[in-house]
């Protein structure tokens, strides 16, 4: 399952997925912004059918953090 996530996590940076772990931060990735923070919200949101509680989304801080949610 994890191996998944990261494949699709890296279809939205559009990086290779070898680039990437669950402690992948958004200082590692140049174009993850607060922006693309929501478009993470959004994208795993529909993929997984899981509900990330708005409030909480300042608080993720690596890809752990929305992997998480969907285990």
């Amino acid at each position: 399952m994890e191996k998944e996530f990261l494949e699709f996590i890296a279809e939205i940076f559009e990086c290779d997925p070898s680039e990437l772990s669950l402690d992948t931060t958004s200082d590692d990735i140049e174009i993850w912004d607060s922006l693309m923070q929501l478009r993470l919200v959004g994208e795993i949101s529909d993929k997984y059918d899981v509900e990330i509680p708005i409030d909480e989304v300042a608080d993720i801080k690596n890809l752990r953090g929305f992997f998480n949610y969907i285990k």
